[in-house]
C-alpha cells in the first residue's frame, strides 16, 4: 500500500541514496578553510602528517594504522582517502560530523527498487530489503550510524529467518531497520519504547493483538515479549555492579534480575495493542494490512488491555485504573530506570565494536556515561558510543600485543568492508543483490539470525584455549569448518573470478524489459599504479584492509608468493585474497596509539 507511506520516506528525485554526501565545508581534497592539522606524534610534527591538511597529506602510516583500526571498529568500510581524512580531523571531530549527519532510510531505497522493477522483478520481500541494506551502507557516506544501526539490530532482534510473512513484506524488515537507525544516537529509553510498540517487533515477539486474560476460555497473556524485554534487551539474566561484573548474594549465588511472577504482571502491561494508522485495529490482519501498518507504531486499545494492578521491578505498582497506554509508559520507565541497564547495554555494544572481553574498568567508564552523559541525560547513546571508540582501553597501544585483547571480525562486516574498500559500482548506478551466495557460503545476512538470540550469543566460549582462560569470543559461535571454508571460497569469488556480488541482469532484463547492466566491478586503479612493487603493494593493502596489524611473518609469506607471480592481474588479486583469509586480518585488535 504505497500510498500510505508517510511523504517524509520519499525524499527522492533522482534517488538521492545514489550520491555522495556533499559538504560545505570539509577536510581536505582542497577544502582547508584555515584548518591546521597536525599528527598526534609529537616527533611527527614537523614531518609525516606536516601542517597543511590539502588533500589529507597525512603520510606517517603509524597514524594512517591506527586511523584505519578506528575506522574499522566504527564503520562497517571505508577507503584509503577516509583513512587519511580521519587521521587529519582526529577521532573526537569526525564522530561530531558523524552524528550530526541525517539518517537515510532504507525504506525510500526499498520503495524505488521495487518501482523499478515491478511485481514482476527477479527480488520482493526481504531480498528486496538486502538490496535496499547494500544500497544504504554502500552508497552514503553515514558511516557511523550504519555501523550502531547494524550492531542495534543484532541486540534488538527481528528476524525475517522461517517466516513466510517476513519473507513476503518488505516494510517489515526496512522499517524496523530504520527506526533503530532514526535511535541510533538518541536516548535509550525512545530506542526501548519505539521497538516495543513496532508492528514488525509485535509480530516477532507476539505481542502485537496480544488479548487481556478470559479465564473461562483458557486466554492468557502471551509472555513472550515480557521475558525478551528484560533478558535481551535492557537488564539481562542476573544483578549487576556498574562494571558489568555480576553482584553476589550473602550466600554467594548470583542474584536473579527477574522471576516467572515478574514475566506475568510485565505480560499484562503488554496486552492491548494492535495496528495503528489509517486502518488500524486489534486482531487480524494479512500482507497488505501489515505492509501498511508497518509504517505507523502500534496502537493501545484498551477493551484489550488487562485491567488493574500490575507489580513490576524493585517495587513498582502500576495503579488500576490507567490507561493502557498509562501502564505501558510506567512499565518502559520502570525498565529504563533501573540500574542493569547501563553495564547491560554498554557491554554488549563494547563487544561489537571493540573487545570481546572488555576489562571491568572499561564497562565502568562507558556505563558511567550511560548513566549521566555529563549534562544530566541517562541513556544518551550518542555519548555512550564516543565513550567506548574514545576509551584508552579502544586507542591504546599495548593492546596489540594482548592475546584476550580484541575480537573476531564478523563475516559481514568482511564483506561490506572489501566492497568500500575498493569502491564497488556498476553500470545501472544501483545495486541488485539478494545475497543468495553470501548466505548459503557464510550465513551472517542483516535481519536473518536464526533467533531471536542473534547469529551468536554474548557468552559464548569455543572449545580449548579461549575457554581455558574463561574469556568469550561471541564471533566464533559462527565461525566452523562449513563457514570458514565458505568465507574462503567467497573471496575467491570476489578476486579471481572478479564477481563481487550476485549478477541478477539477466533475470531483470528477462524479467522486467529493463536494460540494465548491474554486474558490480572493483576500483583497483591505485592499486594496480604500484603492482609492480609487491612490498609497496602489501603495505598498502596491509594498511587499508587489515589495519596494519598483519605479523612479519605473514608478510614475508605472502611476499614469498607475491614474487613468484608477475602477472598484474594475478598478482593484484592474490594479494587482496591472501590478505582477506589470513588470521591477522580475521582478528581485529585494539588500537595503537594513547593518545
Amino acid at each position: 500500500m504505497r500510498s500510505l507511506i508517510p511523504l517524509g520516506l520519499l525524499i527522492w528525485g533522482v534517488a538521492p541514496w545514489i550520491s555522495a554526501q556533499s559538504y560545505s565545508d570539509y577536510l581536505g581534497a582542497g577544502h582547508n578553510n584555515g584548518i591546521t592539522a597536525i599528527t598526534s606524534h609529537e616527533e611527527n610534527s614537523q614531518e609525516g602528517g606536516g601542517t597543511s591538511v590539502d588533500g589529507f597529506p597525512i603520510s606517517d602510516p603509524d597514524l594512517l594504522a591506527d586511523a584505519s583500526r578506528f575506522l574499522s571498529q566504527a564503520t562497517l568500510g571505508y577507503d584509503f582517502e577516509m583513512v587519511q581524512q580521519v587521521a587529519a580531523m582526529g577521532y573526537e571531530a569526525w564522530l561530531d560530523e558523524q552524528m550530526s549527519l541525517p539518517a537515510e532510510p532504507t525504506t525510500g531505497i526499498s520503495l524505488d527498487l521495487e518501482e523499478r522493477l515491478g511485481e514482476e522483478g527477479p527480488i520482493y520481500g526481504m531480498f528486496t530489503f538486502r538490496s535496499a541494506w547494500l544500497n544504504q551502507v554502500l552508497r552514503s557516506n553515514d558511516l557511523l550510524r550504519h555501523r550502531m544501526n547494524y550492531a542495534l539490530s543484532q541486540i534488538f532482534v527481528v528476524s525475517t529467518f522461517g517466516s513466510d510473512l517476513f519473507e513476503d513484506v518488505t516494510m517489515l524488515s526496512s522499517g524496523y531497520y530504520d527506526l533503530l537507525g532514526q535511535n541510533a544516537f538518541g536516548n535509550y529509553r525512545d530506542l526501548l519504547a519505539g521497538i516495543s510498540t513496532n508492528v514488525s517487533m509485535g509480530l516477532y515477539l507476539s505481542h502485537l493483538n496480544n488479548p487481556k486474560s478470559d479465564p473461562a476460555n483458557n486466554i492468557h497473556p502471551d509472555e513472550n515479549y515480557a521475558r525478551e524485554i528484560m533478558q535481551l534487551f535492557s537488564i539481562g539474566l542476573y544483578e549487576l555492579n556498574n562494571d558489568g561484573t555480576r553482584k553476589l548474594s550473602p550466600d554467594g549465588n548470583f542474584i536473579a534480575t527477574y522471576n516467572n511472577d515478574d514475566i506475568r504482571e510485565f505480560a499484562k502491561v503488554f496486552t492491548g495493542f494492535g495496528t495503528g494508522g489509517p486502518g488500524g485495529s486489534f486482531g487480524g490482519g494479512d500482507e497488505e494490512n501489515y505492509e501498511a501498518a508497518a509504517n505507523y507504531p502500534m496502537a493501545m486499545y484498551d477493551e484489550w488491555h488487562e485491567p488493574g494492578e500490575k507489580h513490576l521491578l524493585n517495587g513498582m505498582v502500576v495503579p488500576a485504573g490507567q490507561t493502557g497506554q498509562q501502564d505501558y509508559e510506567m512499565a518502559i520507565d520502570n525498565l529504563y530506570q533501573h540500574p542493569n541497564v547501563g553495564p547491560f547495554i554498554s557491554k554488549a555494544l563494547i563487544q561489537f565494536y571493540v573487545s570481546a572481553n572488555p576489562s571491568p574498568a572499561y564497562i565502568n567508564r562507558v556505563a558511567t556515561v550511560f548513566n549521566d552523559n555529563g549534562q544530566g541525560e541517562r541513556g544518551d547513546l550518542g555519548a555512550v558510543l564516543k565513550a567506548i571508540l574514545l576509551d584508552p582501553e579502544a586507542r591504546d597501544c599495548s593492546a596489540i600485543n594482548n592475546a584476550t585483547a580484541g575480537k573476531l571480525r564478523e563475516p559481514l562486516v568482511r564483506y561490506t568492508q572489501f566492497l568500500k574498500a575498493f569502491n564497488v559500482s556498476n553500470p545501472a548506478g544501483f545495486f541488485l543483490d539478494p545475497m543468495y551466495t553470501w548466505g548459503e557460503n557464510v550465513g551472517q545476512v542483516p535481519m536473518y539470525s536464526p533467533s531471536v538470540f542473534n547469529f551468536y550469543q554474548p557468552e559464548f566460549q569455543p572449545n580449548g584455549p579461549i575457554a581455558e582462560q574463561n574469556l568469550v569470543a561471541p564471533v566464533f559461535q559462527i565461525h566452523n569448518s562449513s563457514t570458514a571454508i565458505g568465507y574462503i571460497n567467497m573471496v575467491n569469488q570476489w578476486t579471481f573470478l572478479e564477481y563481487p556480488m550476485d549478477d541478477l541482469t539477466e533475470e531483470v532484463v528477462d524479467e522486467t524489459n529493463l536494460e540494465v547492466n548491474l554486474r558490480a566491478e572493483m576500483d583497483y586503479s591505485n592499486e594496480y599504479g604500484i603492482v609492480d612493487d609487491p612490498v609497496e603493494l602489501l603495505d598498502r593493502l596491509n594498511l587499508l584492509l587489515a589495519a596494519g596489524q598483519l605479523s612479519d611473518n605473514t608478510q614475508q609469506v605472502i611476499l614469498t608468493a607475491l614474487q613468484e607471480v608477475e602477472e598484474p592481474f594475478n598478482r593484484l588479486n592474490l594479494a587482496i585474497y591472501l590478505v582477506l583469509i589470513s588470521p591477522d586480518y580475521a582478528i581485529l585488535k585494539k588500537s595503537f596509539f594513547v593518545y
